[in-house]
């Protein structure tokens, strides 16, 4: 019942998001936009979309091999593919499928593999938030006007907010941090025991042993190049999809990047692949630049890539549940794969 309840509230959370990214848009407006976006830049965001898959496969052999194990590539592969399919069904169930999905194909064992996986997602947080905090230097009234226009498209009055209020509120914050800070250092006690700050501190913790792991890893050169290489797919996934619509032509290479740190925040909430999330998300963004339809270009670009990734998940899923059998994989000397 718990787990029917939590896949319901999911869902509902998605339709939400649905209703407020798709509410007042034209379908006539919408399919015109579909069809002015050229073709040809969006089939490179697609091969670009399908690299990244291929770069997070290759990655994740990396954080492997200090187990001891070497999985073939195309194992890694498909389960990373599988980690993007089921994602649809729930969210973050994938981190789970895929370590499944390479038990099954090469023995290794299943905790340590979540280990990996918590040690992948963790360092890619930390490059999420280092990124977003780039960006918002970079583009600080583009970000002031994204946060008014999330609010105006939930209801809430179309007040402009000065500069000076929210350098103010920025103080404000800074104060209360330290007041915090000052409580804490004298509850500390109790506060340790309540479970909200357990469940903080173990976030916290799971971060820094990510970020630890990093640059521990005996191909962490490799490592760090195959991360770089990530985020720069994700990035030139976002600018292909901007040069394939006329409306978004005029952006810049840094306008790109802002919308591939919105567009990242909608695939990591906690809805079905991102589905709602990510529509609302790049609209309130798009807006910023006067671009009423922003929903086209979210939709092509959630669209296409969702597209790979339930078609090359099933291939996948093919591979690993039906057409291929369990194999035993020796474990190696750790300090062979320096």
């Amino acid at each position: 019942m718990k787990k029917l309840l939590q896949y319901l509230l999911f869902l509902s959370l998605t339709a939400v998001l649905l209703y407020f990214a798709f509410r007042g848009v034209s379908w006539h407006d919408m399919l015109d936009g579909v069809k002015e976006a050229n073709a040809w830049w969006i089939g490179a965001s697609m091969v670009i979309g399908y690299a990244a898959f291929l770069i997070r496969a290759r990655r994740w052999q990396f954080i492997i091999h200090p187990l001891g194990y070497r999985p073939s590539f195309k194992h890694t592969y498909d389960a990373v593919m599988l980690t993007y399919l089921a994602n649809f069904a729930m969210p973050r169930m994938g981190e789970v499928v895929r370590c499944g999905a390479l038990r099954k194909s090469d023995k290794i064992p299943f905790e340590s593999l979540l280990g990996t996986v918590v040690m992948e997602r963790a360092f890619d947080l930390i490059c999420l938030l280092v990124i977003s905090v780039s960006v918002l230097f970079l583009r600080f009234d583009t970000f002031r006007a994204f946060w008014t226009n999330v609010q105006a498209e939930q209801g809430a009055p179309d007040v402009a907010t000065p500069a000076g209020e929210y350098r103010l509120y920025i103080y404000v914050g800074a104060g209360l941090l330290v007041a915090m800070a000052g409580l804490f250092c004298v509850f500390r006690r109790r506060i340790r025991q309540w479970s909200l700050i357990s469940k903080v501190k173990g976030l916290w913790r799971g971060l820094l042993d990510g970020l630890k792991a990093g640059f521990r890893l005996q191909r962490r050169g490799a490592f760090f190049m195959y991360t770089i290489l990530l985020w720069v797919a994700y990035w030139l996934q976002a600018y292909t999809v901007m040069l394939a619509m006329p409306e978004t032509l005029h952006l810049s290479a840094v306008d790109a990047l802002f919308l591939m740190v919105v567009g990242g925040l909608g695939w990591v909430a906690p809805v079905n692949a991102g589905i709602g999330a990510y529509h609302f998300l790049i609209k309130c963004a798009l807006l910023i630049y006067g671009i009423d339809n922003g929903v086209v270009f979210a939709t092509i670009s959630h669209e296409t890539q969702s597209l790979m990734m339930i078609v090359f998940g099933l291939f996948s899923w093919v591979a690993v549940v039906v057409g291929r059998r369990p194999t035993t994989v020796e474990k190696a000397p750790t300090s062979s794969f320096n």
